[in-house]
């Protein structure tokens, strides 16, 4: 029997309940990717993250959810930069390397923050009113007919009129399968408003038969930052605020440069440890 050691950590939070919970196993050597994706299950996380040695990097990153494996996610990013940092063995600049390439990181003041992939985008073919429906809103809650971009995980991009759209959305099951699915058995919509530098956003995928909430998104605010971008909007440094519809705070700082580059940032608070047997 080999026992594997976890943390659990919340990540995005500014107090040690808030954020995204996240486990990090720390030395996952020996793990097949069945077992990953049994233990992830097990945890009933939306990510766990898996850290196997890596020539390059400080770590390499497996990322899964209950149901599959991504190739990017921040939170599980941030949160094994974190646990890794946290040993006292690296400086405030280290690289991570995810299936979507490597992702440099850089500590400061107990912020963690990664640089995005650069952008791509392209139309979604949906009207505002299709957008709406899927979202359970009326067609004028809906500002700009959504879009898909990628800076390391496809997500598909809603912007909403005001903060209460984004509040008041309640996703259709039937609709978000058929209108923001990437591939089967993934299908995702970030909705988002931005007013004075905050902006407020919430994440819905579909999973096993429901549509589910994400309380806190790097990669979708990754993928925010790389929109305006590609828009023009940068330099500009963004609070966006996840998770009050679940009673569970998360705050991420979005900046995108003069350049375009996008970096997402979060405090990571620790939470416990264990270890599981297989």
């Amino acid at each position: 029997m080999s026992g594997y050691s976890f943390e659990l950590v919340n990540v995005f939070a500014e107090e040690r309940f808030g954020g995204n919970p996240l486990a990090v196993f720390s030395d996952a050597s020996g793990l097949d990717e069945r077992e990953m994706q049994l233990l992830a299950r097990q945890m009933n996380l939306s990510e766990t993250v898996f850290l196997f040695p890596d020539g390059e990097a400080a770590a390499r990153l497996r990322i899964f959810t209950p149901s599959q494996e991504l190739p990017f996610a921040g939170h599980p990013t941030l949160g094994a930069a974190a646990a890794l940092h946290w040993r006292g063995e690296l400086d405030s600049r280290f690289q991570l390397r995810t299936n979507a390439g490597l992702i440099p990181i850089l500590h400061s003041d107990g912020v963690y923050t990664l640089r995005a992939n650069p952008p791509s985008a392209r139309a979604a073919g949906l009207s505002r009113a299709q957008a709406a429906a899927m979202l359970g809103l009326d067609e004028e809650d809906v500002a700009l007919e959504p879009v898909w971009v990628d800076t390391g995980s496809e997500q598909l991009l809603i912007r909403a009129a005001s903060a209460g759209a984004v509040l008041r959305a309640r996703p259709v099951h039937a609709l978000l399968l058929r209108d923001a699915t990437l591939r089967p058995g993934r299908s995702v919509a970030y909705l988002w408003h931005e007013d004075g530098g905050v902006a407020t956003v919430r994440l819905f995928f579909e999973q096993q038969g429901a549509v589910l909430e994400d309380p806190g998104t790097g990669s979708a605010c990754a993928n925010l930052g790389g929109w305006c971008a590609l828009n023009g909007l940068g330099p500009l440094q963004w609070r966006v605020e996840q998770g009050a519809a679940l009673a569970r705070p998360n705050v991420l700082h979005l900046q995108v440069g003069a350049e375009g580059e996008v970096l997402v940032g979060g405090r990571v608070q620790r939470v416990g440890r264990g270890e599981i047997f297989l």
